[in-house]
């Protein structure tokens, strides 16, 4: 009984503090990344680990603060347009479903959500301000010492388990280093082709979109969707002909991404079904909303991890660094 209640518990708890998990799941991500970076850099230069540490770390601090930097003055420049932009947008686009009877439906609904949204945008933007701290401290702490932390786990265990399940956390680890290698080759891919096709064809705020798309691509699939839209919002204020480009940019961005970068990634690196990476969105999406949808695909690739190794006994690392070399 007392077993049952505790395993109810912790079920309950886990369900009502997800997005605390979630987030904190977030901050593991960004501390496997930097401590692969600070690895990597030790492996290939005569610097001790901390030196490649420090020059992990000011790195992505340049990196992320200058992107915030340049990406916002480059938003606040044109705040007055977007805005502009976007309301012509949403009118036009009301008098073209006009015809098809959906403007009262969009007016009512839509409308509604786009008109109540200013009073929720400060306490939205606190929220996310305090999530990316509460982030980077999670990264900045388990990276420079992950020993500790690795150590205070394991402590619950001994003897062979002990070993076990660090073994366990070495090779999901390794699953999630190079998933996030291969994200970022594709992230980086779809930016780039966005960035220079909206710049071809003249479209408003290119390189804030392309920007948008590449790192929106975090997100597979669903992410490639919400990346569009505001880019053919923007494109209907010059013209059927100007949407007509700008989707066919952002298919073949995504053509090239999803059918001749991801197959070539995923053949080195971690391959990840699709069907399974749209129904553990759409879960996530039940318990913890868009948090959920950011970070199932590499939940998944924990899941995959876990199974392989604890049901069928089989070694993830061994298998992966083999394909990558």
């Amino acid at each position: 009984m007392l077993v049952a209640v505790l395993v109810i518990g912790l079920v309950a708890a886990a369900a009502y503090a997800i997005d605390l998990i979630l987030l904190a799941f977030a901050g593991i991500l960004l501390a496997v990344l930097l401590r692969g970076v600070g690895t990597w850099l030790e492996a290939h230069s005569k610097l001790s680990i901390k030196w490649c540490m420090v020059i992990a770390l000011v790195t992505f601090a340049a990196i992320f603060f200058g992107s915030i930097w340049m990406f916002g003055v480059h938003i606040a420049n044109q705040a007055d347009q977007l805005v502009a932009a976007v309301s012509q947008a949403f009118s036009e686009l009301q008098s073209k479903l006009q015809q098809y009877r959906l403007a009262d439906l969009l007016i009512s609904g839509g409308g509604g959500a786009v008109l109540a949204a200013p009073a929720k945008a400060a306490t939205g933007i606190l929220r996310i301000v305090v999530s990316i701290i509460l982030i980077l401290f999670l990264g900045l702490y388990l990276s420079t010492s992950p020993e500790m932390y690795t150590e205070l786990f394991l402590s619950f265990f001994n003897g062979r388990r002990r070993e076990r399940i660090a073994n366990l956390l070495d090779g999901v680890v390794s699953a999630l280093r190079w998933w996030m290698v291969g994200q970022f080759i594709s992230m980086t891919i779809v930016g780039s082709i966005t960035t220079v096709g909206l710049l071809i064809i003249g479209a408003p705020m290119a390189v804030s979109l392309g920007v948008l798309a590449g790192l929106l691509t975090f997100v597979p699939y669903i992410g490639a969707l919400v990346s569009a839209v505001p880019a053919i919002l923007l494109a209907f204020t010059k013209g059927n002909q100007m949407v007509f480009y700008v989707v066919l940019i952002y298919l073949i961005a995504h053509i090239v991404e999803g059918y001749i970068v991801t197959p070539l990634i995923q053949h080195r690196l971690v391959y990840l079904p699709p069907a399974l990476i749209l129904v553990t969105q759409f879960l996530l999406e039940l318990f913890a909303g868009v948090v959920g949808v950011m970070f199932a695909t590499p939940l998944m690739v924990v899941a995959m991890v876990l199974i392989k190794e604890l049901y069928f006994g089989q070694e993830w690392t061994d298998e992966v660094t083999e394909a990558a070399a």
